[in-house]
């Protein structure tokens, strides 16, 4: 993949994508080919660490053993449990605080109590918390590590056929796109079993754009039309008939 390349594909999807009234994420859209995504060795999860971070603030909940945490880590998280409490957290509210929080924090010695009453609700959801000491600096370059990370899977969907990740914001410039882009990239490329040879096509898009493909022009049968006539809600499902389809984007 070239660099360069990618400058001019992100500066196209930004000059032909209508401008918004919020700060647009930019996604790294590829396909695969020859990948058996039923095989258990060909799906991934796994983090990456990007060079050019474009969260600013993540929400933030840690687990504490000791009652003045909240006093030690004022201003760094948005909210502190301490371990006492966590068994009165009913399933309703545990359901709520995994869909309200970002990122769950505890000490280690609360790690066993967190997964026993909370771990129905935060498992499904990848949201465990990662041990983080009860310093102030430490949880704070931890939060800082997490704003610098990606994930990229293709395990939600055994049939699978593309993995989508955010990569950017629209406020950033295409060099660092282009830079997070070539990180992931080269970290995929590693792990896939041909490397660059089960990789079909990438793609590139904002939050409410349609998708520019990286080094092709513009055709006029494209992901978000055959989406829409189909009726489908997710852009993996679109990826899945157009392979199916066999058809030309």
């Amino acid at each position: 993949m070239d660099k360069k390349q990618i400058e001019k594909t992100v500066n196209d999807l930004f000059a032909d994508a209508k401008k918004r009234n919020f700060d647009e994420s930019v996604e790294l859209i590829i396909t695969f080919k020859n990948l058996n995504i039923k095989n258990k060795d060909h799906r991934y999860h796994y983090f990456v660490t990007i060079p050019n971070p474009f969260l600013s603030k993540v929400k933030s909940i840690y687990f504490s053993k000791d009652k003045n945490a909240a006093v030690q880590l004022k201003g760094i998280v948005d909210k502190v449990i301490v371990e006492e409490d966590i068994s009165k957290i009913s399933k309703k509210e545990a359901k709520k605080l995994a869909n309200e929080f970002d990122v769950f924090l505890a000490e280690g010695s609360v790690m066993l109590t967190v997964g026993k009453f909370l771990g129905q609700a935060l498992s499904p959801k990848g949201k465990m918390p990662q041990i983080a000491p009860l310093n102030a600096d430490a949880v704070k370059n931890t939060l800082n590590a997490i704003l610098a990370r990606v994930v990229l899977s293709n395990k939600k969907n055994k049939s699978s056929v593309a993995m989508q990740v955010k990569i950017g914001k629209r406020s950033q410039d295409a060099i660092k796109i282009a830079e997070n882009t070539m990180v992931v990239y080269n970290s995929l490329i590693e792990k896939l079993p041909a490397g660059k040879q089960n990789i079909k096509s990438i793609y590139f898009k904002t939050t409410m754009s349609t998708p520019q493909k990286l080094g092709g022009e513009k055709k006029w049968l494209n992901i978000l039309k055959i989406g829409r006539f189909l009726n489908l809600r997710n852009w993996q499902r679109s990826f899945q008939i157009i392979k199916l389809l066999e058809l030309e984007i």
